[in-house]
């Protein structure tokens, strides 16, 4: 309202950013479902993994680069961007705001604000590098109270329509009236552009599960079910609750109330039920279990967005940010185990060690919790209130509106011009033809002119606010904080990816030029059946495909003419489980000596095991091949054990990442 100056505009704004998000909604669909893709077993497909934007983004735009697939622009300008600005800083000290409000403290001081928003922002993390499960369950309750509080307000003004509230005047007529609705609106293209961005920063949410893809159980199943639910949930209790308001605050107050319309709801409804501040502080309290909400999940998402980028090896301590470590509450229940202490409660299955044993990403939440400090110290010369508009307004222009420009930009640039041809990692001529087009790949769940008219919306609706906060507002509207404050740093902190991206690759060059040395970025996948083993794309998307479990990463610096003459690596796939390659050429003296020593020496061991074999009587072959039959499963899980714990503790190897696969059903 502050921007609009009209029910009528609001009002059509946040149908506007319903629209808009419901386009996102289905650009992150089709995104999640189809990339990125990979050649397995001669076949290639899609493969769902976590990152969100940043897989995305390496796919569509490839070019430039330092080298081809390695170290791209578009990767250092998201990497830069999402690790300033994708935490939970203005969560974190809007959580602090409404505590303190909660507590009847009329007007907290900064450094009390800060001490609680970085409180908040520690405990979040510690909770979910502990425990996963907990982190989740966690964000599972307070979800479900962050709905019932919507449900609240949209029950409390259908009691004051029908004049339960006796204290309350139902004034939706003066609001939504032809007559008043659109009096006195403003003209001014800023303002609406502010106001719009506000829009996205409430509907900001729903790319979430992309960022966690690959934890996901059968994700081509339950990503687009689950996703169409509830972002069709959250925008019909939005708009209802925007009507809400409409029916007990009157305009005057939504342009003008300093503690915003939600608080101006409370005040009137539930706070004329008693004479003290009850409703205020039943208001803020509810506020602050939203934003704890909020940054629950932030955290979660974030750090594995985090992890994806420090495995592109563009960040100092690369290894240590993109490492999973098990601190687990595991570690703590069998050692209670061991000592023999709270026997009865550990044979509780959900007290059992085993099921909070596991391994998260460490080094992603302490990256994640620098930045996140960082914002929070860097505006303590601003008021809180003004600190948190600044925080939000600088994540939905940078993340969600200019990048997600690029988003819709490429889905139109895959419809139109074609997808990127998909390198295998098996023998080029094991390779099935690969589609040629976007909509062979998508196959028929994705409508190719729903897919071209939903990207066109979110690439307009992002980049219209990106354009118009340049626009110097009229006198007449209200600014907290200086108008071309938010899109200034936005654009310095998107310049700083460029630079960051041309100094990388000034030291590369450098590298090059002294040491004939290129930088190299090798990873191994290994994937697990979602639903049952699908041999193909289309296959897959019915039965679930296969998931990305686990990834090994190697990161060196390889001399020139080593990595001239490497011989194309061929892989065998074993049963959809493990993506692994055979007979690489000798790279010692880096990185990557010990993946190929190790895969050498068990290559060397199963042809002797196949030489014996042959030698021994038809009878005894018969019996060991029942006896492989029958335990088949168990050796497949025992050598996995073996070679993500042999990556995991090798001082000179790759540093793996991921999930087991008993941990994704």
């Amino acid at each position: 309202m502050q921007g609009t100056h009209s029910t009528g505009a609001s009002l059509l704004l946040w149908f506007a950013g319903i629209i808009y998000c419901l386009s996102g909604m289905h650009v992150y669909i089709e995104y999640g479902l189809n990339v990125p893709r990979y050649v397995i077993n001669g076949v290639e497909q899609s493969v769902p993994r976590s990152g969100g934007d940043l897989n995305y983004l390496q796919y569509v735009y490839r070019k430039p680069a330092y080298r081809k697939d390695t170290v791209l622009l578009s990767t250092c300008l998201f990497a830069i961007a999402f690790i300033a600005l994708g935490n939970m800083a203005g969560n974190s000290i809007s959580f602090a705001i409404r505590v303190l409000r909660a507590a009847d403290v009329e007007d907290p001081s900064n450094g009390a604000v800060r001490g609680i928003a970085l409180g908040i922002a520690v405990l979040t993390c510690f909770i979910h590098t502990v425990s996963r499960r907990g982190g989740i369950f966690l964000n599972n309750v307070l979800a479900i109270i962050k709905v019932l509080i919507l449900l609240l307000i949209i029950v409390t003004a259908i009691v004051v329509g029908a004049g339960g509230l006796k204290k309350t005047d139902n004034i939706i007529t003066d609001n939504t009236s032809t007559k008043h609705a659109f009096a006195g609106a403003s003209g001014d293209a800023n303002g609406y552009a502010q106001a719009f961005l506000a829009i996205i920063f409430s509907f900001s949410g729903f790319e979430q599960p992309n960022y966690v893809l690959g934890e996901i159980s059968r994700p081509k199943r339950k990503h687009p079910i689950a996703m169409i639910l509830s972002v069709s949930t959250v925008v019909l209790l939005y708009m209802a609750v925007n009507i809400s308001y409409m029916v007990v605050v009157p305009k005057e107050d939504q342009i003008n109330y300093p503690g915003g319309v939600a608080q101006r709801f409370f005040e009137l409804t539930l706070g004329q039920v008693s004479d003290d501040k009850t409703g205020i502080r039943i208001f803020n309290a509810f506020l602050a279990i939203a934003s704890m909400g909020n940054i629950i999940v932030m955290t979660y998402t974030a750090a594995r967005v985090k992890q994806e980028i420090a495995k592109e090896g563009i960040i100092p301590f690369a290894k240590f940010f993109a490492s999973d470590r098990d601190l687990s509450l595991g570690r703590l229940l069998k050692w209670l185990q061991k000592k023999g202490w709270f026997t009865s409660i550990l044979r509780i299955r959900w007290f059992s060690p085993e099921e909070h044993t596991e391994r998260t990403p460490v080094g992603a939440f302490i990256l994640h919790l620098i930045s996140c400090v960082v914002l929070i110290f860097a505006t303590w010369g601003m008021t809180p209130d003004n600190a948190y508009t600044l925080l939000t307004s600088l994540s939905a222009y940078t993340i969600n509106a200019f990048f997600g420009t690029f988003l819709g930009i490429g889905i139109l640039i895959l419809r139109f011009r074609g997808p990127p041809a998909t390198e295998g990692v098996d023998n080029a001529q094991s390779r099935s033809a690969a589609p040629l087009t976007w909509s062979g790949m998508t196959g028929k769940r994705i409508n190719p002119a729903l897919s071209v008219t939903c990207a066109l919306i979110y690439t307009i609706g992002g980049l219209w606010p990106v354009v118009n906060t340049w626009i110097k507002p009229n006198s007449d509207i209200t600014q907290t904080i200086k108008w071309w404050l938010a899109p200034a740093i936005s654009w310095i902190i998107i310049a700083s990816g460029v630079v960051w991206f041309l100094g990388f690759v000034a030291i590369a060059w450098r590298t090059y030029r002294n040491h004939h040395k290129v930088f190299v970025v090798e990873k191994k996948p290994h994937f697990e059946d979602a639903d049952g083993f699908a041999s193909d794309d289309k296959e897959g998307r019915g039965s679930g495909g296969l998931v990305l479990v686990h990834e090994t990463v190697f990161l060196s610096w390889v001399g020139k003419e080593t990595l001239r003459h490497r011989r194309p690596e061929q892989t065998a796939f074993n049963g959809g489980m493990d993506d692994q390659p055979v007979q690489p050429m000798s790279l010692a003296g880096t990185d990557f000596d010990m993946l190929v020593q190790g895969q050498q020496q068990e290559q060397r061991q199963e042809q002797q095991f196949q030489q014996f074999d042959q030698q021994q009587p038809y009878h005894q072959q018969s019996q060991r091949y029942q006896y492989d039959q029958h335990n088949q499963q168990q050796q497949r899980q025992q050598y996995q054990q073996q070679q993500h714990q042999q990556y995991y503790e090798d001082p000179h190897g790759g540093y793996g990442t991921g999930f087991r696969p008993s941990e994704l059903r």
